[in-house]
């Protein structure tokens, strides 16, 4: 017995284009019964990962406040830029993988 998806059905039957009334019928009643899809990660997954950006996001600003003390302006800024998208990752992930892959696609 294979389980009910939205995917599946499409595999099956091709192109929506080219399905007939049946088909459309079969496919909105199988979006409704059918489980919905788990997400990729966990909560908990989730709040490792965020930790995980933040604790890039501390040394990455680190590497930034050196190369600025040693006059690399430049470079400071590139670390400095990277640090803060940490950041915001961080506070992505720590809202669950829905909310963190609306931020990473830019959703």
């Amino acid at each position: 017995m294979t389980t009910l998806s939205l995917d599946r059905f499409r595999d099956q039957h091709g192109d929506p284009i080219r399905w007939c009334g049946a088909e459309i019928d079969s496919y909105l009643t199988i979006g409704e019964i059918a489980p919905p899809v788990p997400p990729l990660y966990s909560y908990a997954e989730m709040q490792t990962i965020a930790a995980d950006y933040e604790q890039s996001s501390v040394c990455q600003q680190a590497v930034a406040d050196r190369l600025t003390a040693e006059g690399h302006l430049v470079a400071a800024g590139i670390w400095r830029r990277g640090a803060q998208a940490s950041r915001e990752y961080a506070a992505a992930a720590r809202y669950g993988y829905p909310h963190y892959e609306a931020v990473v696609n830019g959703w």
